[in-house]
């Protein structure tokens, strides 16, 4: 390797661990006072970085919040990748992911709590829930960071179809449109996290993962395949 690639590559890595201290800082920070509340000196503070050491690598709090969120699907895509490209029927792998999502999302409960119930984070869901020029006015640089969000919630739904494509190319799973499914699932489990929000600090049932894969398959299984069953 060449010795301007090893730079390039070392650099990378310094960039990437400084972005990892400063997300932890900032979810940090709005775990203890909420979105609304928090300053870049906070997360400064919390990180032990200078104030302009974080704006070199975050241009302002909206874009810190849409990296956060950004960085979640990251984490879960990891390792969604490695279930789908790892052995296993496809059945077995989508077993797989629905217990990595739902335990992403309990490991993310509390924040999410905190952060839907923070009174500027419905400004911010303007954004999502309508189109340019709909939500009123929104810079630039908040729909380009939603963009970048909605991109990496596709990246997730994308693995999710390579599975059941596998499954329908086995025979395991009757034939269907891969994506749509996909979408379909993601909406079951969107759903089942969402619920538990209202559910306080109690934990997540044990057979959640169980129940809710066995009511998607038992949707697209192929009635004629002799398979193991989930």
């Amino acid at each position: 390797m060449k010795t301007s690639d090893v730079r390039r590559e070392r650099e990378v890595r310094r960039r990437e661990g400084y972005r990892e201290i400063i997300l932890h800082a900032a979810e940090k920070v709005i775990l203890r006072k909420g979105y609304s509340s928090l300053t870049m000196d906070d997360v400064a503070r919390e990180a032990q970085l200078a104030k302009a050491t974080i704006y070199k690598y975050v241009p302002g709090k909206g874009a810190l919040l849409f990296e956060i969120l950004g960085h979640f699907f990251d984490v879960i895509r990891v390792g969604l990748i490695k279930i789908a490209d790892g052995p296993g029927s496809a059945a077995e792998k989508l077993g797989r992911v629905v217990q990595a999502v739902l335990q992403s999302s309990e490991d993310t409960r509390h924040f999410n709590r905190v952060l839907w119930m923070d009174k500027a984070m419905f400004k911010l869901m303007r954004l999502f829930a309508y189109p340019p020029g709909k939500a009123g006015s929104a810079p630039a640089a908040d729909r380009k960071m939603l963009g970048m969000v909605k991109q990496k919630r596709q990246e997730l739904i994308d693995v999710a179809a390579r599975i059941l494509n596998q499954g329908v190319a086995s025979g395991e799973f009757r034939p269907m449109d891969g994506a749509q499914a996909a979408a379909f699932v993601e909406a079951v489990l969107q759903g089942y996290a969402h619920s538990q929000l209202w559910q306080g600090d109690a934990p997540r049932r044990p057979v959640a993962a169980e129940s809710l894969t066995r009511f998607i398959i038992e949707g697209i299984r192929n009635p004629g395949h002799s398979g193991k069953e989930i």
